[in-house]
């Protein structure tokens, strides 16, 4: 089977979107390359989202490949972290991104770390809306803490 080249190559991308004059998401990568039906990012991403209710806070990505199919599905794989303006962050090795039904979600062993020091690790991965605010894990572990306050 043949191999298909791809139609460009770009080298240390820097892209910044827009929309009214307010950022919506940032991407550096070192290389992209874009085929006939898909982008492939084959050295990695780094990926700033900016929520559109508060520019201030935004999720960030980070990855070692990235495969976009039609700017609607996206595969990423490799030492993935994704980390909130909080401090709230998951880790796993892949995940897929469904940009149209707005759901990213994967098999693996996923494990997020919260910023008050609770972890949970969903054995068998996990589903969640692409903004992060609705999340299932699946075969979920974890420590949690709490604090309790003494008047």
């Amino acid at each position: 089977m043949k191999k298909e080249a791809p139609h460009r190559i770009f080298i240390r991308i820097s892209i910044l979107y827009k929309e009214n004059g307010i950022s919506r998401f940032f991407i550096y990568s070192p290389i992209m390359e874009e085929y006939s039906i898909y982008t492939l990012y084959p050295k990695g991403i780094q990926l700033f989202f900016y929520e559109k209710e508060d520019p201030k806070k935004y999720i960030y990505l980070t990855a070692n490949w990235v495969k976009s199919t039609e700017k609607i599905l996206y595969h990423i794989k490799g030492n993935i972290i994704i980390m909130n303006h909080n401090g709230d962050y998951l880790k796993t090795n892949e995940i897929f991104w469904n940009k149209k039904n707005k759901k990213i979600f994967n098999d693996k062993s996923t494990i997020i770390h919260y910023s008050d020091g609770s972890i949970l690790h969903a054995v068998n991965g996990f589903e969640a809306s692409d903004d992060f605010k609705n999340i299932k894990l699946k075969n979920t572990r974890g420590i949690f803490f709490s604090i309790i306050k003494t008047l």
